[in-house]
Formats: structure tokens, sequence, C-alpha cells
């Protein structure tokens, strides 16, 4: 069976036409909402029906291309709706119907591709970051297991003899801990990117392949100091991929902070491959986890440390989160995995931090150390700025 190319009959849409379309679009406004947080779906769910009625499911605006899709489904998720997606020519009912969305404008919430044309992206185009294709349910102790594609960021870093955790930053970046890889050689790093079940047991649906990419630099932070008592300081590396990534529902790049940021007192995101009890002699999981965790002032974590005669160094390029309990933490094996948030700003899941250190795992009053991303945000995207330029050549 194929489906006619060409538009509806005299290029309009009659009565009976447009009342089943609605129909269907409250329908998808229902189900999406109820199955999937992330209103992107509706927006790509209205797309996918509005090519199918033989109208373009994208549009340029501003130089930039965006999603045609229902005017109804733009609304719900906030955008603003342009022309471009119709003939023009008097078809005021696909007109009303029809629109090509332009998101809310968060510029640096957004990425430039480079010059590969990957999944229709352009040089010019910019890729939305920290927007999930699946909801994301509020070292991993005491966590749960994530869902496939629901941290589409994180990287499994394996070098020989030990793994670390990553995040995803741009086509050709992946951000870790600069302890991690600051004495490992450059050919002994592989990142896994899509991974969920690092073993392939099986007992999992991927229903996407991951990526396994060779590293041909990495970028060591140049403050970065490795100490033997105390958390390191500026504990944070970049890694240049040896290609760049195709993006997809499982690679996807987390959104950057502006230098000025703070997130203490919000609830954010962890999540690794790392040991999942506190037992002695375990090791990591297979299988991706997650846990949520609060992100502490400098003075809580400088009081919960003196509670248990601990003489913490806490720098500004450091935070902490953690549970008083110690009931959820990251822990060996998460190291240089994300510390993530979900900016109500911007409405996008943001990297606030990279796992650093910490004085034992999931211990109460002995919360995880974090470098704090924002410290270093303008040295992560000048580095970005870099690759690209260099890519473009």
């Amino acid at each position: 069976m194929s489906f006619p190319s060409s538009r509806w009959p005299e290029n309009h849409l009659n009565q009976q036409v447009m009342g089943r379309i609605f129909t269907w679009v409250c329908l998808l406004s229902s189900v999406s909402s109820t199955l999937v947080p992330y209103k992107t779906t509706l927006v790509q769910s209205g797309r996918l029906l509005v090519s199918f009625f033989g109208y373009p499911d994208k549009c340029l605006y501003g130089g930039t291309e965006h999603a045609c899709t229902f005017s109804i489904a733009c609304w719900l998720v906030g955008g603003s709706m342009e022309q471009g997606c119709t003939t023009g020519n008097g078809d005021s009912m696909a007109d009303l119907m029809f629109t090509c969305c332009i998101p809310p404008s968060n510029n640096h919430n957004y990425l430039l591709t480079t010059k590969y044309n990957i999944n229709r992206l352009t040089a010019t185009t910019p890729t939305e970051c920290g927007l999930p294709m699946v909801g994301i349910q509020k070292r991993i102790i005491g966590g749960n297991e994530a869902f496939f594609g629901e941290l589409p960021w994180q990287a499994h870093i394996r070098i020989k003899g030990y793994q670390c955790g990553g995040v995803l930053i741009s086509h050709l970046l992946v951000a870790t801990a600069a302890h991690c890889v600051h004495r490992a050689k450059i050919q002994d790093i592989r990142v896994h990117l899509g991974d969920y079940d690092t073993q392939n047991t099986g007992h999992y649906i991927e229903p996407l392949p991951e990526e396994v990419h060779h590293v041909v630099q990495k970028i060591i932070h140049p403050k970065f100091q490795y100490r033997l008592s105390q958390p390191d300081r500026f504990d944070i590396a970049l890694v240049q991929l040896s290609k760049p990534v195709t993006y997809r529902e499982n690679i996807l790049p987390i959104c950057l902070p502006n230098h000025d940021d703070s997130y203490n007192g919000q609830t954010g995101v962890v999540a690794g491959w790392g040991r999942t009890d506190n037992e002695y002699g375990k090791t990591g999981t297979n299988i991706l986890h997650k846990a949520s965790v609060p992100i502490l002032s400098d003075e809580e974590c400088f009081r919960w440390h003196r509670r248990k005669s601990i003489n913490l160094e806490l720098h500004r390029e450091m935070l902490c989160a953690g549970h008083s309990d110690g009931h959820t933490d990251a822990c060996l094996g998460d190291s240089g995995g994300p510390l993530i948030v979900y900016d109500v700003r911007t409405s996008r899941w943001t990297l606030a931090g990279i796992t650093s250190a910490g004085f034992g795992c999931a211990v109460d009053h002995q919360p995880g150390i974090y470098h704090k991303v924002a410290f270093t945000s303008d040295w992560i995207k000048s580095h970005i700025i870099r690759t690209y330029a260099y890519s473009n050549r």
C-alpha cells in the first residue's frame, strides 16, 4: 500500500476532513501528555500527520529549519506560529490548521551542528539540547534503573582496566572528570554513546544501537590538580571523538549552564553504571541507573562534614549533593558522570556537575562532591567553538 504524494484535491481541506483532523489532534494531545511528559513529542507526532496529508513536515524561518505541525499542537507547547507550511494560495482551512512552529527562544540552550548532514540538520541549524524523547522520572546507591533513552547524553567511558561516566555536550565532545583520563593513553579510551545494557544480555529491549567512538584528543582543564586526601581541583576534562556522533532518540547533547547559574536547593539527577549498593566487593551494574539528589549550599556541606569530623576543602569550582541519611549517592564507577537539573527558566535539562569525589559512598552526612560546571562553562564552550571551527575546515 502506498499513499499519494499529491495534496488533497484543489489544495484545500473540506469541513469533514478538518473535523477529523481536529479530533485526531485532540486525541494525540491527550495520549502524548499521558504517556510522554515532554511536549516535543506532541509537535513531532503532529509533524508526522501533517506529512501524511501531503504538506511539508519542515519549514524555514529566520534561516533555521523548524517543524510543520498542527497549530493547536504548537500552541500547546508554547511555540509561536508562522507561515511557511502551506501553499499560500487561498487555502484558508490549511492555513488555519497547519503552522511553522517556532519553539520558545533560549539561545544559550542550542548547540550548532557540524558541517556533516546529520538527521537533516545543516551547519546553521540549531539542535535543541537537554530534551530527551523519554521523560525523566524523578555511581548509584539506592537508585533505580533508567529507561532506555531517558538519559540520551549519558556516556560510558571504557579505559583499559576501569570505567568512568561522561556526558555528551556536542557532536564531537564528551565531558568527564579529569582524574578519569589524565593518565590514560588516548588509544586506550573508548566512548560508548546511546548505551543502556553494557553487557548486551538481551534481557532488556534496546530499540536503537549504541555508538562506539575512538578518541583523538583529551583536553584536561589547565588548573586541574590531582590530590590524594582532598577532592581534586578543577576536576573536568573533555575528550574529542574521532568522528561526529549521529543525533537520534538515544544520543542527544545536554545543555550547558551560564557562568553565573546556581542550583543550590534544587534537586538534581545523577546516573551511571557504578555500584548500586555499598557492600564490600560489589562491582558496577550493567544497566544504567539514576537517582535524585538535593544540591546543597556550601555552608550545609561544610556543616555535614564537620559533624563527621572530616576536614573538607571545598573550593569555588565544587558543589555538594546528597541526602542526609546517605540513602542515595554516586559511587565508584560513576566518576565523570553528569549531575543534571531541570532548569525551569529554559525548560531544559542542564549540566550542573561532574561526579568527582566523596568521603565514602552512601554514608550519612557525607554527600558526593562534584565539579561545578557553571564555573568552567565558558572554558567548555570555547572548546565547543574550536572543534566546530576545526570540523568545518
